[in-house]
């Protein structure tokens, strides 16, 4: 079968008014259709249609295109606080293991539980240090330590996925304790947590879509938030695990800025992420 063939922006939009949608100003349409094309949208149409290729009814271009900033918007503010989670968990981990075993603790192998999967996450960094070949950091530790690096030198060149699969598979005992000490919480908690959040961060850093989006990786949220698990898949779960693990006046700022934007833009409501009604 023969790919779709492209279309221009005057059939683009020919094409989503043939499927029912309003589109009132077209200077304004195509300029935006210029700056993001269509197929990064198309997940977008296809929440407000009724049918397969037809829109509900009265369904105009801004409420997609608003939908659409929103997440914007929305992917920027979580990759701030998502940052001080990744920060932190590199902090603990590599102060942890440089204190308790020695800078060169990301060499023993009996510090993990799967050596073969300790390779891959040594491989993922000698990617970065390939990457990063001229980094002045990079250079010292290969002309002064023959290429050998500190824990706390390692973490920062690790991806925040590669982070969660490196505490994922450290010993239970060092689990135990860079959780509790670190974060105050239990280390099968904190592993999946991390794990959730590195695949939002993922999700926010490549520009994927937010709205209305099913996780395929759920956080486990402890009974006493009386939240209902099944719903786990949504963005509201992962943000009550960003809440518990980012700084309190980072959070709080968020929600005020949360909170204006609901107010000010009509194509943004919070059931939309998750959020329930309360």
């Amino acid at each position: 079968m023969e790919l779709k063939p492209a279309l221009t922006i005057d059939e683009q939009i020919k094409v989503l008014r043939s499927r029912g949608l309003i589109i009132e100003n077209l200077e304004e349409t195509k300029f935006f259709l210029q700056s993001n094309q269509y197929y990064r949208l198309n997940i977008y149409f296809h929440q407000f249609m009724d049918v397969d290729n037809h829109f509900k009814e009265q369904t105009n271009f801004k409420q997609i295109q608003g939908c659409y900033l929103n997440d914007r918007w929305l992917r920027n503010k979580i990759l701030l606080l998502l940052e001080e989670i990744e920060v932190k968990a590199k902090t603990q981990i590599a102060f942890y293991l440089g204190t308790r075993y020695g800078s060169n603790a990301f060499y023993k192998k009996d510090l993990y539980k799967v050596t073969s999967y300790q390779d891959q996450i040594v491989k993922a960094f000698n990617l970065e240090i390939l990457r990063n070949k001229k980094d002045p950091v990079i250079l010292h530790h290969i002309q002064k330590y023959s290429g050998k690096f500190p824990i706390w030198v390692i973490v920062e060149y690790l991806t925040f996925n590669s982070i969660s699969k490196y505490f994922s598979n450290l010993q239970e005992k060092d689990k135990i304790k860079i959780a509790k000490e670190g974060f105050n919480l239990h280390e099968k908690l904190y592993e999946n947590w991390l794990h959730a959040l590195s695949v939002l961060r993922n999700i926010c850093a490549h520009y994927g879509y937010l709205y209305r989006r099913e996780y395929t990786v759920r956080p486990k949220i402890a009974r006493e938030f009386g939240w209902d698990e099944k719903r786990n898949n949504e963005l509201f779960a992962l943000l009550l695990v960003t809440q518990r693990l980012c700084e309190k006046r980072s959070w709080e700022k968020f929600l005020i800025e949360l909170k204006n934007r609901t107010q000010d833009n009509e194509f943004f409501s919070l059931s939309d992420y998750g959020f329930p009604g309360n």
